[in-house]
């Protein structure tokens, strides 16, 4: 396969670094003009003689200066660009005059709109002024229309706000004695003009123009315009919950019925696929609660923000629970977790198991690879992340213990047109040619897909560009091997997703590069191009052409919202040298020369082996050390637990006790640690769950949340109250848990009046409930525990699980210590993930509680707690400086346990009868002094309200 060899923008990365030493600070504006000047001026030798190329050049650059000068606010360096144009407009005068020349250099629309955007000041405005009147006198000819513009520029002025246009919108002719800052122009009207200068929309160079147009992409210049500013516009802005991982559920319902965020409908409810409303119709507050909550779930790593239109190659993938997944171009890992995601609401469904499947995530580079694995660190059993060249990932023949995929996508690199809103510079450093970059790549890592799949297989290929030299070229290429074969997109895809797609294309030219277009290779050949012939239609093949225009599909931003341009196909593996391609084919061919592991088997020769993986059987003393104690410490148990899961143990030195699933296993140590094809080492960055660490021997918060839903000990409840102190503290003595929450509120007031030792006594004995239970739980043991928690004013049986609000799926781990003061639990979460626990815990109770569904509960609770009773509610007997540690004296504690009835009575207390406590407990006499008695009602009226009957202190 041959390339072409000449780009001309090949080196456009440079030339934007270049262009940051006309930026530089401490610079005379004589010396920015000569630097300025030089860097338009300078011509590559190869346009010198074409006066229509050198004029390109020099227009194409001087864009580039006034967008860089408007995008950093440097008026210094768009007066110079001014004056450089009109030092150019006036030598292309002179030329013109003596020689007839036809080509002028004009000022266009945009760089004067850039060239105002620049300025700061009022002053910077009347000089810049002044400057563009000379333009306007310069392309008059210093006549009578010297103060006109162009019918462009005028056409444009629109952009720019009203109180700073130049003239009127309707008029052509500029008024006689006009200024744009005459009167000195206010704050507000510069800060409008600083704010709208990010916001210029200016047209697309002609190459780009003239390229969507011969390619068919577009009908005329009209939609042209339009596909522009939709790629110029703002995209909207799309994100998911994390639903398979221990917060996903609970995160799903703060966002589920929130005002201005929408669930994706054309996605599974189980991936948590969202969208944020920001039209104009939403109301502002709502918008920027939404921004900052958002904001927060994003840095708690609670959720991730991703495109809408790169979430359709997981929906054409379609992957199911069991099957291995292997994601070829996994950075920065967005499509990966979705497939998880996928996978995980599927098997939630339909009570299947998924850490029988596998989903490996594979990058070459490694700055882009660490991004990855951040993201999926110990994320699931069944997930593992490599960095191997894509083209060289090992494929070895399945009778030599090699391996094969049941689904594999490739989101190959590209030259991201869609995505050209995120950079200004891409827009004007557009090529027709820059596609021709990747073509190789791609076609190669495509082929190397199909031979990683499996008979019957599925492979996905997709990228974020419109160009068909990148998509249908890239297909049609591999396609002509005849290994696979293009899989119609569903039904449901196509027509219920609410998505407009725009057909494949089944013809398409080739850019040359002296600026036209070629038809066909004979074509190229005849101009002595040398281009390949891989990137040429399929001529004379009906069949291929017909499935590119039907099974391909190009999502494009002016018809969907907005939404960012992309391209997908799925392709079927119809031929093998294995069996036909099923569900479990995969783990079959694996286990046939599967040998019994033993209790400490190296896979030797492989990456694991490399990385120091040590695989441990369910008979493995450290592994019962570690995890024993969660089954009861049976051997029995936990190799049951093993199976059923379909999981395996393995040791590694520097992480600690892993998880992982049967069929990850498999396929990692299939992968040699270096590749045959180069000399580049393979590397395996993450390998399921990391239960216990090395370091601390202690349990990890993603070991807690996988074991508990299937430890069969080892596992405390609590009510959330109490978890939130854990969390808070660090430490929850379990002592204090042993005792009844009135006894204690006796214990605190326990001055005020004698009580009987034997009911004190028999009270304590008799804890709550969850206490009793917690105890039981505990028994003689130590070390790590799993606590998860309960809402106690939702029902009070422990035993009730309710998850309506996602918060019965949080599970943290603790150390349970015994000392001489008693049994405590110390947390073992480090500090970002105790605030991320705590965060949302508050903001899920604290929703419940806006939205009214348990203000009945809660009341219920706090009366309880707020209202034990007359004699022992600690509310009415501690103000605030009591319970800060000041004590009550006897008359106010008598004054707050027994206020009269009638506090408009100046009569004196009389001795107080026999009162009754409101739970019901013994009656007590009080008897006090007649001078604790004298003179006390004011005080209580002070300090005593009466509601409903029932008094509460103020």
């Amino acid at each position: 396969m041959r390339v072409s060899l000449f780009c001309r923008y090949d080196s456009f990365k440079s030339m934007h670094g270049n262009i940051t030493s006309l930026f530089a600070l401490l610079k005379s504006p004589e010396s920015v003009r000569r630097e300025v000047r030089q860097y338009v001026c300078h011509v590559p030798r190869r346009y010198r003689d074409s006066p229509r190329q050198r004029g390109s050049w020099v227009r194409g650059t001087l864009n580039l200066v006034f967008e860089e000068a408007r995008r950093r606010g440097s008026y210094a360096v768009a007066r110079a660009a001014v004056e450089v144009t009109l030092e150019q407009q006036q030598q292309q005068q002179q030329k013109q005059q003596q020689q007839q020349q036809q080509q002028q250099l004009t000022m266009e629309s945009t760089w004067v709109k850039n060239a105002l955007a620049a300025c700061r000041t009022p002053e910077e405005l009347r000089e810049m002024e002044t400057l563009l009147t000379q333009h306007r006198r310069l392309l008059g000819g210093m006549g009578e229309a010297g103060c006109r513009l162009t019918p462009a520029a005028q056409s444009d002025d629109a952009v720019l706000p009203p109180s700073l246009q130049d003239g009127d919108n309707g008029g052509s002719e500029v008024r006689g004695t006009p200024s744009l800052v005459a009167a000195g122009y206010s704050t507000a009207a510069l800060a409008t003009l600083r704010q709208g200068r990010d916001h210029v929309v200016t047209a697309p160079n002609a190459s780009f123009s003239r390229y969507f147009m011969r390619q068919g992409l577009v009908a005329d210049e009209v939609e042209l315009m339009e596909l522009f500013k939709a790629m110029r516009g703002r995209q909207p802005v799309g994100f998911r919950v994390h639903t398979s991982q221990m917060y996903g559920r609970a995160v799903e319902c703060l966002l589920r019925d929130r005002p201005g965020i929408k669930p994706l409908s054309w996605l599974p409810s189980t991936c948590g696929a969202f969208v944020l409303l920001d039209t104009p119709d939403t109301p502002h507050n709502i918008l920027l609660s939404n921004r900052q909550l958002l904001r927060a779930l994003s840095n708690e790593r609670l959720i991730s923000f991703q495109s809408t239109s790169s979430m359709l190659p997981v929906l054409l993938l379609d992957p199911r629970p069991g099957e291995a997944v292997l994601d070829l171009c996994a950075s920065p890992g967005s499509k990966t977790t979705l497939i998880h995601d996928y996978m995980f609401g599927i098997s939630s469904s339909s009570k299947s198991l998924l850490a029988t499947g596998c989903i490996v995530a594979n990058d070459a580079v490694f700055s882009r690879t660490k991004t990855l694995s951040q993201r999926l660190q110990s994320v699931s059993p069944s997930i593992a992340v490599t960095q191997i060249q894509g083209q060289t990932l090992p494929a070895q023949p399945i009778a030599s213990g090699g391996v094969r995929y049941d689904k594999v996508l490739v989101d190959a690199p590209c030259s991201g047109e869609g995505r050209m809103h995120r950079d200004v510079m891409s827009w004007r450093m557009w090529h027709p040619l820059k596609a021709m970059e990747f073509f190789t790549t791609q076609v190669s890592l495509l082929r190397h897909a199909v031979e990683l799949c499996a008979a019957g297989g599925c492979v996905v290929y997709s990228t974020c560009t419109l160009n068909p030299l990148e998509n249908e070229a890239v297909i049609s290429t591999v396609l002509a091997d005849g290994e696979v074969e293009l899989i119609r997109p569903p039904h449901f895809m196509t027509a219920d997703s609410g998505w407009h797609f725009s057909r494949g294309l089944s013809h398409w030219l080739v850019p040359s590069r002296a600026g036209g277009f070629l038809h066909t290779f004979a074509e190229s050949e005849a101009k002595g191009e040398g281009t390949a012939v891989e990137l040429f239609p399929p001529e004379g093949n009906g069949e291929i052409q017909k499935a590119l225009e039907s099974c391909c599909l190009r999502v494009l931003p002016h018809r969907n919202s907005g939404a960012e341009g992309f391209f997908l196909a799925a392709l079927r593996k119809v031929q093998h040298g294995s069996a036909p391609f099923s569900a479990s084919s995969s783990k079959d061919i694996v286990r046939e020369k599967k040998v019994a592991p033993s209790s400490c088997q190296l896979a030797a020769e492989s990456i694991l082996h490399a990385c120091g993986v040590v695989r441990l059987s369910a008979g493995n003393m450290l592994l019962q050390r570690h995890l024993g104690g969660f089954f009861n410490d049976s051997a029995t148990q936990m190799e049951e637990f093993l199976t059923k899961c379909g999981l395996c143990a393995a040791w590694k030195e520097t992480r600690g006790l892993l998880l992982i699933s049967e069929s990850t296993w498999d396929h990692i140590r299939a992968i040699p640690s270096t590749t045959n094809l180069s000399s580049s080492t393979a590397a395996l960055l993450e390998l399921g769950v990391v239960v216990i660490e090395a370091a601390t021997g202690g349990l990890t918060e993603s070991g807690a949340f996988y074991l508990r839903r299937h430890a069969t000990s080892r596992v405390l409840r609590i009510p959330f109250s109490e978890m939130q102190w854990l969390l808070s503290h660090q430490v929850l003595k379990i002592s204090e848990l042993q005792e009844d929450p009135k006894v204690l509120a006796r214990r605190i007031v326990g001055s005020t009046a004698p009580m009987k030792h034997e009911a004190e006594t028999e009270e304590r004995c008799v804890p709550l409930p969850w206490v009793a239970q917690f105890f039981n739980a505990i028994g003689s043991r130590e070390g790590n525990f799993i606590v998860c928690g309960f809402s106690s004013f939702v029902n009070k049986d422990v035993n009730h699980e309710n998850n309506a609000d996602g918060l019965a799926s949080i599970s943290i781990p603790v150390i349970l210590c015994r000392s001489s003061t008693g049994v405590e639990l110390r947390l073992s979460l480090s500090q970002d993930a105790r605030q991320r626990c705590l965060a949302v815990i508050g903001r899920v109770i604290g929703r419940k509680r806006r939205t009214g569904a348990t203000v009945a509960a809660a009341a219920a609770l706090e009366k309880e707690y707020m209202q034990m009773g007359t004699q022992y509610n600690t509310s009415r007997t501690m103000d605030s400086a009591g319970l800060e540690g000041r004590p009550l004296t006897l008359q106010r504690q008598y004054r707050h346990l027994h206020a009269s009835n009638s506090f408009g009575s100046s009569a004196p207390l009389s001795p107080p009868l026999p009162t009754k406590t409101c739970a019901g407990s013994t009656t007590i006499d009080h008897k006090i002094s007649n001078r604790s008695r004298d003179g006390g009602a004011n005080d209580g009226e002070s300090l005593m309200h009466r509601v409903r009957g029932e008094y509460f202190e103020i």
